[in-house]
């Protein structure tokens, strides 16, 4: 029972994370596309939970998914996001210099929190995950084929 109540639980944070990011971007708060990272990461850790593989503590999105199997349908909606693991820290430090970087533009996020929504809906649905009850565990943790 032990990856179904990880899958469950990454994929029911990763829906408030998105959750979250779509109320701050409402407001043109730039935390809202470090919480649109930090979805797109929960996701992604999900579906390697299910594939039996760790990526550790790092948040190079674009290498844990290399880890994700070819022939796992879900890679290309993962492939879709793998890009937000810039925003993970781009946004919420200055540079070395001081600077704050500008945050994304409205329209990017927005497309990015739809492809993080997407990838998240397709992974609740292959694991049979209610997103509505962060209780429940997966109804399966097979990596789909």
């Amino acid at each position: 029972m032990g990856a179904e109540v990880q899958i469950a639980s990454l994929l029911w944070l990763a829906s408030e994370d998105l959750k979250a990011a779509r109320l701050l971007a409402t407001q043109s708060n730039r935390n809202a596309a470090y919480l649109c990272s930090q979805a797109a990461e929960k996701v992604i850790r999900a579906v390697l939970t299910a594939e039996g593989k760790h990526a550790g503590i790092r948040h190079l999105l674009d290498e844990m998914v290399n880890l994700v199997p070819d022939e796992n349908p879900l890679k290309p909606a993962l492939r879709a996001i793998q890009n937000l693991g810039a925003y993970a820290t781009t946004y919420r430090y200055p540079t070395g210099t001081g600077r704050i970087i500008a945050a994304p533009p409205a329209a990017d996020l927005t497309k990015h929190m739809a492809a993080v929504d997407t990838a998240l809906t397709a992974a609740a649905a292959a694991f049979a995950v209610d997103l509505t009850d962060s209780r429940k565990p997966a109804g399966r943790s097979h990596p789909p084929r």
